[in-house]
């Protein structure tokens, strides 16, 4: 074997080897790409189900609130007529 051979074959071994590393760290910067995207979506999916769930708390809010609005003016209404009532018994 000669000189030029050793080092066109120490220099393909170098090559290699340099192919491999830099596989191996973009493989790597890939997962961690992959990991950060994944914890975001679960950082957005978890408050998502937050904000759901406070969107359903306010609809039972509302929905109560709606419930007592009517009671109140069906009672004024009540009240209102037992007024007149009394101002045409007078």
């Amino acid at each position: 074997m000669t000189t030029t051979e050793i080092v066109a074959a120490i220099s393909a071994l170098i090559a290699l080897t340099a192919l491999a590393a830099n596989l191996l760290r973009s493989k790597s910067a890939d997962d961690q790409s992959a990991q950060s995207i994944r914890d975001k979506l679960e950082y957005i999916g978890t408050n998502t189900r937050d904000i759901r769930d406070d969107v359903r708390a306010l609809d039972r809010k509302l929905d109560d609130h709606a419930a007592r609005i009517t009671k109140m003016e069906a009672r004024m209404d009540d009240h209102g007529r037992r007024i007149e009532r009394l101002e045409n018994v007078q």
